[in-house]
């Protein structure tokens, strides 16, 4: 869950997902191509790509300690899908939160997951080149999200290729601020986007739910 930093109010991580998923909905316009993917096998594995945590979770972002993300991380990782591709997306964005951190740990589990996924490739004839953009697209989308679960204005840049068949890379700045999300240049295939996730109030979460609706205003610059 994200703690809110300026609220008494947190977001479990099913909540921060959807925001993700409706911004991969999103994604895709004359600049900036599909993967090619099936969309709907797409959405989903950007919609689930922390799919270890749960509905309600209780792990606190910046709070649980280095056994407890692992094993979150090791139930993302392994929790089936049927769809290979969602779950290939999964995957990707696991191993990359897993090499994040320098240490002996993280360094093993990150190993331990891109041998999982060099298995997964190979076994069903998967393009590691097209998985390897998709994570740039679930990294960017991850990250708009992370902000706004955090509630306090923030930037950032992610690098995405935006043609299947040419190796440009451009990086997409975006800018999260009271509730208003701008991204530049503009993945999207529309202008516009409002829409809202449920936070619940900190005093007696999980065991009390008192919900509190956070609206956001993604807008072209």
């Amino acid at each position: 869950m994200f703690k809110s930093k300026r609220r008494q109010i947190v977001i479990p991580q099913s909540e921060h997902l959807r925001l993700v998923g409706a911004l991969a909905m999103l994604w895709g316009n004359a600049d900036f191509e599909l993967p090619p993917v099936e969309r709907v096998s797409m959405v989903a594995g950007m919609a689930l790509h922390d799919r270890g945590y749960g509905q309600l979770d209780n792990s606190a972002i910046g709070e649980m300690s280095e056994d407890q993300w692992q094993g979150i991380a090791r139930r993302s990782f392994s929790m089936y899908n049927s769809d290979v591709v969602t779950d290939t997306i999964i995957k990707y964005h696991v191993r990359r939160l897993a090499s994040y951190y320098n240490t002996h740990e993280r360094q093993a589990l990150a190993a331990e997951f891109s041998q999982g996924i060099k298995g997964q490739l190979q076994a069903h004839k998967l393009s590691k080149l097209i998985f390897e953009r998709m994570d740039r697209i679930t990294e960017l989308t991850d990250n708009i999200s992370f902000l706004f679960c955090m509630d306090v204005p923030d930037s950032g840049t992610v690098s995405v290729f935006p043609r299947n068949h040419v190796d440009t890379e451009v990086p997409i700045k975006y800018e999260v601020a009271n509730g208003l999300i701008h991204v530049s240049p503009w993945p999207f295939s529309v202008d516009r986007f409002e829409s809202y996730i449920f936070a619940y109030h900190l005093d007696g979460y999980p065991e009390r739910l008192d919900p509190f609706i956070l609206t956001y205003q993604l807008e072209r610059k």
